[in-house]
């Protein structure tokens, strides 16, 4: 029977680590990594699925570049339209302020939306 050597705790001579402090009572070797053994053509079959990865990556990294123009040509309408009604009388110009907010958040929750749809189907879950 021996003792731990970090808190003294009485352990057996086949255990591995101390059950109480859980100490590592043997030193553990690292094991040698293993070399990868390459054919001939490999290589290059592995070279060309990370080139049509990169290109996949950059394709997808553009998204949609009218979603933006979207987003901004809708701010541009909403702005017109409210500097109209509120010429005509509808509502007040201190009302202005707060509709443009309430929009503009409108807007970037269903742009949020729609980025996370068009994701999802580009990497659906498996």
């Amino acid at each position: 029977m021996s003792y731990c050597p970090k808190c003294g705790n009485k352990i057996e001579e086949d255990m591995s680590f101390c059950p109480k402090c859980g100490s590592p009572l043997k030193a553990a070797q690292p094991a040698p990594a293993p070399t990868p053994m390459y054919r001939r053509g490999e290589k290059e079959e592995k070279h060309e699925k990370q080139e049509k990865g990169e290109k996949a990556e950059k394709h997808e990294k553009r998204g949609s570049p009218f979603l933006g123009l979207l987003i901004g040509g809708a701010v541009l309408i909403f702005l017109g339209l409210l500097s109209y009604l509120q010429i005509q009388g509808y509502f007040r110009a201190e009302e202005t302020g707060a509709y443009f907010l309430i929009i503009v958040g409108v807007l970037v929750v269903f742009g949020g939306l729609y980025a996370a749809v068009m994701a999802s189907r580009r990497h659906p879950r498996t």
